[in-house]
């Protein structure tokens, strides 16, 4: 059986050695302040006490943002090892998260109800994703979960970060596999077979980033 961009994602990340390489990659830096802002903005019409889904949830870089503008947060994330580190960091920093608040579950397979979410924040998966089956399959889920906004990040096909990547690719003669940039035309199509409509969108660092963030509701 082939394995998808999913597959391959799930597994790239389910290791120990991944979750603490990852749990040091980006808290304190510059990106991680930019898309700290996206995200506020993107969440600024969520009421305060609202069940907010942050999936995936990483090692948890995301948890003290959204606990902090008043969200009741659920972390979830593929990899048991990146849970785990999600669970610890939480602890450390204070935040009002039990162990209940957290669960191992992939995009395409999630354990929760119809609409059990007041928001989902989906924040760096879908530049792993290649297919655009597989990105409208992890759509359909997400309209499934949220019964309000969803904040997706991408990366498109847009500016410096995403002129390097293809020079990069044009002189290895290689054919990557991952992290690929895409049109905003070739996402919103995705968006709109999976039933959502496309609100408005954010670049983490105009005309330099290939990081996006989209704002999606139900159509």
């Amino acid at each position: 059986m082939t394995k998808t961009s999913s597959d391959e994602a799930v597994a790239r990340f389910d290791t120990q050695a991944a979750a603490e390489k990852y749990a040091r990659a980006l808290p304190g830096t510059g990106t991680d302040r930019r898309e700290r802002r996206c995200l506020t903005r993107a969440l600024a019409g969520v009421r305060v006490g609202a069940e907010v889904l942050d999936l995936p949830c990483g090692t948890g870089r995301l948890l003290p943002l959204l606990c902090g503008l008043g969200y009741k947060v659920t972390g979830a994330d593929s990899s048991a090892h990146m849970v785990e580190q999600a669970r610890q960091y939480a602890a450390l920093q204070g935040l009002p998260l039990g162990a209940d608040r957290f669960f191992v579950a992939n995009i395409l397979r999630t354990p929760f109800g119809d609409a059990a979410f007041d928001a989902v924040v989906c924040n760096r998966l879908f530049h792993h994703f290649r297919e655009s089956e597989v990105r409208r399959a992890a759509l359909r889920e997400l309209r499934r979960l949220s019964k309000g906004p969803i904040v997706v990040s991408f990366f498109r096909n847009l500016g410096w970060g995403a002129f390097t990547f293809h020079l990069k690719r044009w002189l290895s003669r290689s054919e990557p596999k991952d992290r690929i940039p895409i049109r905003l035309a070739t996402f919103q199509a995705d968006i709109e077979a999976a039933g959502l409509r496309l609100v408005r969108t954010w670049a983490v660092r105009p005309l330099v980033s290939k990081n996006w963030y989209v704002l999606l509701v139900r159509a």
